[in-house]
C-alpha cells in the first residue's frame, strides 16, 4: 500500500503558543539558536482507527518551522494500517513488511539527522520488529538549507481527494511518550518549549486539541 503524500497543504505559519493547521496537530520544538537537531524520537500506542479517512501518526526532524524539509517516519491510516519512513518532499517508503503494525501496538520512532542524510528507525516494540533505513535528502535541497532546526511530534490528516476537505478518523487520543530532542552538541531540549498546532478545517471546525507537558505530547480527537 502507498502512503499518501506526506505533509499535504503545509501552512507557514510562525511557531507560536498555538497554531492551527489544515492538517496537523501536535507539537515542534525549536532548536536553541546556533544549534541543530541530532536525535529526535517518541513512542505512542496505535488507536483503533476505521472508515475512509487517512491519519498518519509520526516523528520528525524538518529543517524549519515551514517544513519544506522533513525527516521522519510513523504509521499511516489508509483503511488498513502501514508504516513508513521518509525525507520529504521525496516519496516515502513503505516499511510495513518489516514492521508490521495493528491496534494497541506499542511504536518508538527515532529520527537521527546528519547533514546530508538522515536515519530513521521504527520500532514496533510489541511484536518486536524493526526498519532501520538511511536516507539521502531530496536533490533539490542545497547543504545550506538542511538545518535540522526542528523536533516535530505530529498526528495528521489528508485530503483523500485534492480539494475536498480534511477529515479524521475517531483516533480519540494518541499520546507521545518517551520523547527526547538532542542537539548536534549533545544537549537535551526540553519539550516543555515546543509550540502546538492544532488540526483545523478550512470551515473553522477543530479536530484536535493538544497538550504539552515534560513528560510528552497528548492530541486528542474532538
Amino acid at each position: 500500500m502507498k502512503s499518501p503524500t506526506l505533509l499535504t497543504l503545509l501552512t507557514t505559519t510562525p511557531l507560536a503558543l498555538c497554531a492551527f493547521d489544515y492538517n496537523r496537530g501536535g507539537a515542534v520544538l525549536k532548536a536553541p539558536s546556533g544549534t541543530s537537531f541530532a536525535n529526535v524520537a517518541g513512542t505512542f500506542t496505535v488507536p483503533s482507527l476505521s472508515g475512509n479517512s487517512h491519519l498518519s501518526i509520526w516523528v520528525g526532524i524538518g529543517d524549519s518551522i515551514q517544513q519544506t524539509y522533513v525527516l521522519g517516519g510513523g504509521i499511516v491510516f489508509n483503511k488498513t494500517l502501514a508504516t513508513w519512513s521518509a525525507f520529504y518532499p521525496d516519496k516515502s517508503i513503505d516499511v510495513t513488511s518489516a514492521v508490521p503494525v495493528a491496534a494497541s501496538d506499542i511504536v518508538k520512532v527515532s529520527v537521527q539527522a546528519k547533514g546530508a542524510e538522515g536515519t530513521v528507525i521504527v520500532e514496533n516494540k510489541t511484536q518486536g520488529r524493526k526498519s532501520e533505513i538511511t536516507l539521502g535528502a531530496p536533490a533539490a535541497a542545497s547543504p545550506e538549507v538542511l538545518t535540522a532546526g526542528t523536533a516535530d511530534w505530529w498526528v495528521q490528516a489528508y485530503q483523500v481527494v485534492p480539494g475536498e476537505l480534511v477529515t479524521t478518523p475517531s483516533y480519540e487520543k494518541v499520546e507521545f511518550t518517551s520523547c527526547s530532542a538532542v542537539t548536534e552538541s549533545g544537549v537535551s531540549v526540553p519539550l516543555t518549549g515546543a509550540g502546538k498546532f492544532e488540526i483545523s478545517g478550512i470551515s473553522g471546525q477543530q479536530f484536535s486539541r493538544t497538550t504539552i507537558s515534560e513528560k510528552g505530547v497528548v492530541v486528542e480527537r474532538v
